[in-house]
């Protein structure tokens, strides 16, 4: 008995775009959940590089027997208070002079708010100023976070933060 050719060779046009429909619909539903992922990702990595930070600035005022400093910046110099910051820098006051430690610019569309700037260490009484540095998504997506500094140089986070001056 010869055999029929089989009529189902492949997908036909309509069954392939209402396929690639379904895939639309599917891609927009998760797309502001793939966002507010991605900017809280971006907020944590700039909480932990700031930690990172504060952490060695006060290792080498320890270590170095020197001030060292840290501050929300522009790139370039430190920024008051409550000013939104793009970057941060640390570094030893060495003479009356700077020894850079580390800069680092935050990720895009992440600011940096500080209660009080600069933030010193003290290598002597092992003590900086208290405050508090907020990471801050400016699109307010991701939920802020914020690292606490005791006057005795602890720091920690605070997970749920608010935003803004």
């Amino acid at each position: 008995m010869p055999m029929r050719p089989s009529r189902d060779n492949g997908v036909t046009l309509l069954e392939l775009l209402f396929g690639l429909a379904i895939v639309a619909v599917l891609a927009v539903m998760a797309a502001p959940g793939f966002l507010a992922s991605l900017r809280t990702a971006a907020v944590r990595a700039a909480a932990y590089d700031l930690m990172a930070g504060l952490q060695q600035a006060r290792a080498n005022s320890i270590l170095e027997s020197r001030v060292s400093v840290l501050c929300p910046s522009d790139g370039a110099a430190c920024l008051g208070a409550n000013l939104p910051a793009r970057a941060w820098i640390s570094f030893l006051e060495v003479a009356g002079d700077r020894r850079e430690l580390r800069k680092r610019d935050l990720p895009a569309g992440v600011v940096l708010h500080a209660s009080r700037t600069p933030l010193r260490f003290w290598p002597a009484t092992l003590a900086a100023s208290p405050t508090t540095l907020t990471i801050c998504d400016e699109r307010g997506v991701a939920p802020a976070r914020a690292i606490v500094i005791s006057q005795s140089g602890r720091a920690r986070f605070v997970e749920r933060a608010q935003c803004g001056a």
